[in-house]
């Protein structure tokens, strides 16, 4: 989130752990009052996998190295 602050997805109990990457994302992440909000910014259908983008510095730093897999690399 800041130099300070970063969001931990290891809790098992936190079920944002599981919205990946893309770089045509369905949703995206919102701060209000220090608390992350997911919000959908087109209609996504049931069954659906939750995207948002991570940003320019987590992907370069551990998803370029591995090759991204998300729909718009993939469809390449």
């Amino acid at each position: 989130m800041n130099n300070r602050k970063t969001i931990d997805g290891t809790q098992r109990d936190n079920f944002a752990r599981y919205i990946n990457h893309s770089h045509k994302p369905n949703c995206e992440p919102n701060i209000v009052k220090g608390r992350v909000w997911i919000d959908a910014i087109k209609s996504i259908k049931p069954g659906e996998e939750l995207t948002y983008d991570y940003g320019d510095e987590y992907f370069e730093e551990h998803i370029k190295p591995y090759g991204c897999k998300c729909v718009k690399c993939t469809a390449k």
